[in-house]
């Protein structure tokens, strides 16, 4: 499992945009290995509201390539902030191939803890060779994977924050005597798949990093409910993105000196609402419809 055989996607990596190179590093990838070859178990955090767009089956295929013994988790974390019904309809969906659980990563109001701990006490009876059971998480940056940790613990353990890329290098902490959980910074997968609005909006860059942040906002006004985008702006409708992005701009008094919107900043609040959850929106499982309700 080399390196540059995920970093660079076959093509030396001279087709990555420079704004979506978060979690490109070889430093990064490297920290990914390590995390790997030491875990007994793997955790794929996925944002609930997109899992196939967060998830790498290429990075599983290789885990059970390496270690024939090593167990994978595919983690549902975020479902507070997609229905319930569309939850349980991506657990099913996902069980199929790899034990999968919901979450909703909270220090004081948690969802699945409790079957997340127990599913890793079950894992580790069958690890009984080791006196200690290590559990790595993985997956894309701002999935929450620092959060589910603290969640676990009970407390804050590892850095976390609603922006990517605050985790920097990989960590030990200590859950119980004979389980070791495993932090790992964000790594971003699947290269060649998807737009760089995609990728965007999949949380890879901090947001005050961007510097086409008008760009993207179609993509949000295709995905997000319009319904939506009124409540949230306290808009009653818009022309095109342009008009949405000066209206949004004006409402917020997000103005320039000579009294033009300032465009820009307009944007990045919108894509800061977008990945901190405040516009709602998520996808269906392939076999149900796509349209969000």
């Amino acid at each position: 499992f080399q390196a540059g055989e995920v970093e660079d996607g076959g093509n030396g990596g001279n087709d990555i945009p420079s704004n979506v190179q978060k979690g490109q590093s070889r430093r990064i990838w490297s920290e990914l290995f390590k995390v790997i070859d030491s875990s007994d178990v793997l955790i794929e955090v996925l944002d609930a509201r997109d899992p196939m767009g967060t998830r790498c089956k290429h990075l599983e295929r290789k885990v059970l390539e390496i270690g024939k013994q090593k167990h994978i988790v595919l983690l549902l974390n975020k479902c507070d902030l997609i229905p319930a019904s569309v939850t349980r309809k991506w657990v099913q969906f996902l069980s199929k191939e790899y034990p999968t659980l919901a979450f909703h990563a909270s220090v004081t109001n948690p969802f699945g803890k409790g079957a997340l701990f127990s599913l890793l006490r079950q894992l580790s009876r069958f690890n009984n060779k080791k006196q200690v059971t290590c559990v790595g998480f993985v997956g894309y940056p701002n999935v929450g994977k620092s959060s589910v940790i603290n969640t676990l613990k009970g407390k804050k353990a590892c850095r976390s924050a609603p922006i990517p890329g605050e985790t920097k290098v990989w960590q030990y902490v200590t859950l119980t005597k004979k389980l070791y959980l495993i932090d790992c910074p964000g790594t971003v997968h699947q290269i060649s798949s998807g737009s760089d609005t995609d990728k965007i909006l999949r949380g890879v860059q901090r947001v005050e990093k961007i510097t086409d942040a008008p760009d993207h906002i179609p993509g949000i006004l295709e995905k997000a409910d319009p319904k939506h985008l009124r409540r949230a702006y306290k808009l009653d409708s818009w022309n095109d993105p342009l008009d949405f992005l000066r209206q949004v701009a004006v409402s917020y008094g997000k103005m320039l000196r000579r009294g033009e919107p300032d465009l820009d900043t307009a944007a990045k609040m919108i894509l800061m609402d977008w990945q901190r959850g405040r516009i709602p929106y998520f996808e269906h499982p392939p076999s149900h419809e796509t349209n969000n309700e």
